[in-house]
């Protein structure tokens, strides 16, 4: 094998934003960590336990990280009866969006952000004044370190984690990811947002699947073989495809060059077949 494949589990210690397309005055965040993040997130902490008091090289890190791990998207989960349980999105026709929990519970789109995201209000403030700046007023989504009761559903208030998948390639990168316990996600960490400490971690020597899908780990690319996509998806190599759910248009930058955006299925899109997905350097699912 090329790959080893391994779990793990991270305890929200604050609220976490990882951003999405505004919609006016709301700053909404996603309901789950991307790879991608997840990838940045892991170059910046290895970098500077690497480097000590040099600035970090992320550029090249970042790129040998991206040869020799590949992750999943991280999903928020609950410990129920102490077993660590993750909610996974998935479309259904005609309901459209929900989220099923490995246990077989089913939420809609609505409940489920209903118990997992809380808002906070926030402005820019006019030095001269002291006093909040005209038209700045905005509320940002974040997800919650804990799960929210909802009346007939069962529920307590108890800890968020979050829940994903790590390939490593047999030679490289496994002692850097194992020292890693705490890390920093998403946007807004210098005003304490996206804390996350690790509660486990595991190789899954004899259970190679991945949220309960076959997993290959003898290809140049480790592979999932699937009918949902728990990733994004990229639509270009896609084109003969029956696959329904959601698009989004993929952006950002990297390195200070922006790259060019591409659209891709989210998360919970599905096809009518089975298929054998490529995780790419950067958690894209190729097909």
């Amino acid at each position: 094998m090329i790959w080893n494949l391994f779990r793990w589990i991270w305890q929200l210690e604050a609220p976490l934003f990882v951003g999405m397309p505004p919609a006016e005055a709301l700053n909404r965040c996603r309901l789950y960590v991307p790879a991608r993040v997840l990838w940045g997130a892991v170059t910046a902490e290895i970098s500077r336990a690497r480097d000590g008091d040099k600035f970090p090289d992320y550029g090249k890190l970042g790129w040998e990280i991206a040869l020799n791990c590949r992750f999943t998207n991280l999903y928020p989960a609950e410990k129920i009866n102490g077993n660590y349980l993750a909610w996974l999105p998935e479309f259904e026709q005609p309901r459209g969006l929900s989220w099923l929990r490995q246990d077989g519970r089913e939420i809609t789109d609505h409940e489920f952000r209903r118990r997992l995201l809380d808002a906070r209000p926030g402005t820019a403030i006019e030095p001269e004044t002291d006093s909040a700046s005209e038209d700045t007023l905005r509320e940002t989504e974040c997800i919650s370190p804990w799960w929210r009761y909802l009346s007939g559903y069962g529920e307590k208030h108890s800890r968020v984690f979050l829940l994903g998948h790590v390939f490593l390639r047999k030679n490289g990168f496994r002692r850097q990811i194992e020292n890693i316990e705490t890390l920093f996600v998403g946007g807004d960490t210098r005003y304490g947002f996206g804390k996350i400490s690790r509660v486990g971690w595991r190789e899954l020597s004899g259970d190679s699947t991945v949220f309960g899908k076959p997993a290959h780990l003898d290809k140049e690319d480790p592979q999932i073989h699937s009918n949902i996509v728990w990733g994004h998806a990229l639509e270009s190599s896609q084109d003969s495809l029956r696959i329904y759910g959601t698009k989004e248009l993929l952006g950002g930058w990297d390195q200070g060059i922006q790259w060019q955006g591409s659209l891709a299925w989210i998360p919970g899109s599905y096809s009518e077949d089975e298929l054998t997905w490529s995780i790419d350097n950067y958690g894209y699912w190729i097909y």
